[in-house]
């Protein structure tokens, strides 16, 4: 049974009738119950499907980073999940169905300011070493102790792998030990920045594949 909460004109919360009413964020809702489908998907629905579930499959590990690097977008109305999902629907998925693939080098799991250009990185020896610029720019405010998230990721072995603690833009540099595990094929690597308080953040940068043997 649905109640109502702020009287006849207010918005509901649970089951009445062929309805049911929630609320997230303060904003009220309102959705028909599920009817299970009796026909068939068509060709499009399913290419939408699987494209769906090609990127929130690689997203969603990624979600303590997208909540930074969204977080501050249409935070009222959108997850930062919902919001990196469709910045990236219409441009990272290549193939045709049913074999879609993911282009890494569109993918962005932040989005802001646009910066950098002097990153770079090297595996040796089982440490992957990423460099960037520390010099300052100060149109887009940046600081020395903006915090620097590095991201891995292996598709062979379908995980991610970052730095234990994110370094700060003054130190120029980190080290990331590789497990053994993730010392074999391709990687590929995505940089981005924020401030402490996670308000200026800038758009994530794709440092290109590296050999991680």
């Amino acid at each position: 049974m649905g109640v109502i909460r702020k009287g006849a004109n207010g918005g509901f919360k649970g089951k009445a009738g062929s309805v049911i009413g929630s609320s997230w964020k303060g904003i009220d809702y309102i959705k028909g119950l599920y009817k299970k489908r009796t026909k068939p998907a068509t060709e499009e629905q399913l290419m939408q499907q699987t494209k769906f579930t090609l990127l929130m499959r690689f997203l969603l590990p990624l979600k303590v980073f997208i909540r930074i690097g969204y977080g501050q977008r249409k935070t009222d109305t959108h997850t930062p999940m919902n919001v990196a999902f469709q910045d990236n629907i219409d441009r990272v998925i290549t193939g045709d169905y049913p074999d879609y693939a993911l282009d890494y080098s569109q993918v962005r799991i932040a989005e802001g300011y646009s910066a950098g250009g002097s990153e770079s990185i090297a595996v040796d020896e089982g440490v992957l070493t990423v460099a960037w610029d520390t010099l300052l720019n100060e149109m887009y405010e940046q600081r020395d102790d903006d915090r620097v998230y590095v991201v891995l990721y292996h598709p062979g072995i379908d995980q991610f792998l970052t730095a234990p603690t994110p370094p700060q833009r003054a130190d120029g540099t980190v080290d990331i030990t590789l497990p053994n595990h993730f010392r074999t094929g391709q990687g590929h690597v995505w940089l981005f920045t924020a401030d402490r308080k996670r308000l200026n953040v800038s758009r994530s940068v794709y440092l290109g594949e590296v050999a991680l043997a």
